[in-house]
């Protein structure tokens, strides 16, 4: 019996083992990939120096900020100096807008040397605390110390010749006293710390949030910064204001708030239901024009007994009410109440932004201002919030790309589908105003950021005429990351920043030429209550990651031409864009014979290239692809990166410049970061160093002088090592040479 026991104990570790061995084999496996892959990669080191060295851009931005006076609008540009002007920026959120005065210097001075010339405060004044500069007791008043330090980091960006956008808040939040002003506040629920917030679309339909809100940013245009002398809205540092963060009348928030807000319910019913009688007099004439089974249509979601005399209609919807789909569909009985409803909501939205422009200029604020930077839906609750923001000024989105920690995420490239992805948020541009992205990025754990900036520097800054960048981050230390993963969104991240010196190059020297060939899209603002649009749009959205299209004029057109939105004063039909003139052995073409995109036959595939007289580049999936980009030849030996070879200097050329800098940028991953087989799964973050992944290439350059290749260090000083060159060609190698960046000089 004993024996007998011995023997299944010994069999069944036996069978344990063999367990473990097959487990193991199959994570030995599955991980194969990645040992292999990044055994190569070297360590990134930056001293985080201020110092120029050869990529640095502090003599590019001019100082101070505003120097010459505001910068204005000039149709669809942005002007400063009676010149174009772009801004290339980033974002702060919350107390990183008022942080400490070292750190406050340290970012400005570390911020010019990499060419961001504007940063988005965002939610500066959003909360306490961490979340901005408010008072404990109330949204209308500030911190005086968290102020005195936003003043001294906007005079620090200030004194490096970086504009400063204004972005307040992400909603109303009230304090305790604020009771004062919003006698109702105990409807938004209960107090969180010293704050409610008031919620998504209750601005809209709350005369006295839309005070305070008006209130909270006429205040800070009026105080002066005691560190620059200048009131804020005398401030010509100061580019932009924006009205608020991402929301619409036309967005879902507006019918959670009927369903749960007395107060607001209320109100809302008697301004809807006195717009309908004076538009159809009766509740007969409403019935007659809507249907009768249109009243009590949204019974399930609450809204019963309604009748024009008691003016008690609800203007219920969402976007997923208002798509054309569902009117012509499941909603085809609202059809006529939902268009009315739209309306009704559209010129809502327009009575408060126009007060609150009247206020911002009474302030004596004479620079540009922004409506909201969100969309709402497709179609005719799409244009009508497009137009809405339209008649503020210039025209600002957000889109981002990729997204998840463990588990399942998007690890695919914008690369394969041409205009896809973050720079499709371009179809919203419109004609005769200013376009601008201010929040952007590949999402952590996505691997392929480099592509990100590359992508959005060339096409939309460039060929589609963009006029603002802010990539979106919530903080940073005055440097590089030190780790990636520690926020989801991080500008700073070395594959991300770390192609900037050539990028930051091409956008405020111009490199990339506007398209001059404009794909349109008509929208007759009229017609949309009739349902009528001329073409047929698309809009899939997963909360920030939104992708846009059209059957008249597609996405792709991006990539080739420079599209917009035409709001016309009757309706036309748009015109079909014919994308066949621009296809060229399997690449699209821009109508500039600057660009060339290859789509991509997998998720992991295609690549551009760039040839202007200032820089040459390849960015992608290449391997072993000749580029011929002119007088440069780009032959990259590696399965992905972003190659640029870029004049340094300012008013230079590649034929007139003394000095070529090459920029040399794929992934970046933590030391012992792991993901499966299939990449699409994190499974360990890992943690410090950062590790790059090297990039591979043969560079051949025609240009006349004696040429010496040095190797920079990480932040872009000249090393004594040096590379041969050889009838013009160098072969860069990141493995061996452990940087990302090389200076060729001439003599």
């Amino acid at each position: 019996m004993v024996r007998n026991n011995q023997i299944q104990k010994q069999t069944g570790t036996r069978l344990f083992c063999a367990s473990l061995l097959f487990l193991s084999m199959i994570f030995v496996s599955s991980m194969a990939g990645f040992s292999q892959e990044v055994e190569d990669w070297y360590e990134f080191h930056p001293a985080n120096t201020p110092a120029p060295g050869a990529i640095g851009m502090q003599d590019w931005l001019e100082k101070p900020a505003g120097k010459h006076g505001r910068i204005t609008r000039r149709n669809d540009q942005l002007i400063y100096n009676e010149k174009p002007i772009k801004l290339w920026g980033l974002n702060l959120t919350y107390s990183s807008c008022s942080p400490d005065k070292q750190l406050a210097e340290k970012r400005a001075a570390f911020y010019a040397k990499y060419g961001i010339n504007s940063v988005r405060l965002h939610k500066y004044a959003d909360g306490t605390g961490w979340a901005g500069i408010q008072s404990p007791e109330s949204f209308l008043e500030f911190d005086p110390e968290a102020l005195d330090r936003m003043d001294y980091l906007i005079a620090q960006f200030k004194k490096h010749g970086i504009y400063t956008k204004l972005s307040s808040t992400f909603g109303v939040k009230l304090g305790p006293a604020d009771k004062k002003y919003v006698p109702y506040m105990d409807e938004f629920g209960e107090m969180r710390g010293s704050r409610v917030n008031s919620g998504h679309g209750s601005i809209f339909l709350s005369r006295e949030l839309q005070d305070m809100q008006i209130q909270q940013i006429v205040k800070i245009l009026h105080h002066k910064n005691p560190y620059t002398g200048v009131e804020y809205a005398k401030e010509p540092a100061v580019a932009v204001v924006e009205l608020f963060n991402e929301d619409s009348a036309l967005w879902f928030g507006v019918l959670s708030q009927l369903q749960n807000k007395p107060t607001l319910r209320k109100r809302a019913e008697e301004m809807f239901s006195d717009w309908l009688k004076e538009k159809y007099g009766s509740q007969e004439g409403l019935e007659k024009a809507w249907g009768k089974e249109a009243i009590d249509s949204f019974a399930n979601e609450g809204f019963k007994d309604e009748h024009l005399d008691r003016r008690n209609i609800a203007p219920a919807g969402n976007p997923w009410f208002y798509d054309p789909a569902q009117l012509n569909g499941s909603q085809s009985v609202k059809k006529k109440r939902l268009l009315d409803t739209m309306l009704f909501l559209y010129e809502m939205q327009n009575q408060f932004y126009d007060r609150y422009v009247q206020a911002i200029r009474g302030a004596g604020y004479d620079g540009e201002i922004l409506g909201s930077n969100w969309q709402a839906g497709r179609a005719m609750s799409h244009y009508y919030n497009l137009h809405s923001d339209s008649r503020v000024g210039l025209i600002d989105r957000h889109n981002y790309f990729g997204g998840g920690r463990k588990g399942s995420f998007n690890n695919s490239t914008m690369l394969a589908a041409p205009g896809s992805g973050t720079l499709s948020a371009g179809m919203q541009q419109v004609g005769n105003r200013p376009f601008m992205l201010s929040e952007w990025i590949h999402v952590f754990p996505n691997e392929w950021g480099v592509e990100g900036p590359a992508i959005i520097g060339a096409y939309a800054m460039g060929l589609q005429g963009w006029d603002a960048s802010y990539m979106f981050q919530n903080r940073d230390g005055g440097g590089f990351s030190e780790k990636l993963g520690s926020q989801q969104w991080d500008v700073t991240a070395p594959q991300v920043l770390g192609v900037f010196p050539a990028v930051s190059r091409q956008v405020l020297r111009g490199d990339v030429e506007e398209s001059d060939i404009i794909a349109k899209r008509y929208v007759h603002v009229p017609s949309l209550h009739e349902g009528k649009l001329g073409f047929e749009d698309q809009v899939k959205q997963q909360y920030d990651v939104k992708t846009f299209d059209s059957d008249k004029v597609s996405a792709q057109t991006l990539a080739v031409a420079r599209s917009d939105v035409e709001f016309t004063e009757e309706y036309r039909e748009t015109p079909a864009f014919d994308l066949a003139p621009f296809r060229q052995d399997g690449f699209y073409v821009s109508s500039t014979n600057q660009l060339r995109w290859k789509e991509g036959s997998s998720k992991l595939d295609g690549f551009f290239t760039i040839n202007t007289d200032a820089e040459k580049a390849v960015v992608g999936f290449a391997d072993n692809e000749l580029c011929k980009l002119g007088t440069v030849e780009i032959l990259p030996q590696c399965r992905y990166g972003a190659i640029y070879v870029t004049a340094q200097g300012q008013d230079e050329t590649l034929a007139s410049t003394r000095s070529v800098l090459i920029t040399a940028i794929a992934r970046a991953r933590n030391t012992n970061m792991k993901f499966n087989k299939e990449e699409n799964e994190l499974l360990s973050e890992g943690g410090g160093p950062i590790l790059m992944e090297p990039v591979k290439a043969s560079i051949t350059i025609r240009k006349e002088g004696s040429p010496t290749v040095f190797l920079l260090n990480h932040d872009g000083l000249k090393t004594e090592r040096t590379l041969p060159i050889q009838d013009g060609v160098v072969e860069i190698d990141g493995a061996r040479d452990k940087t990302p960046y090389y200076l060729i000089q001439y003599n």
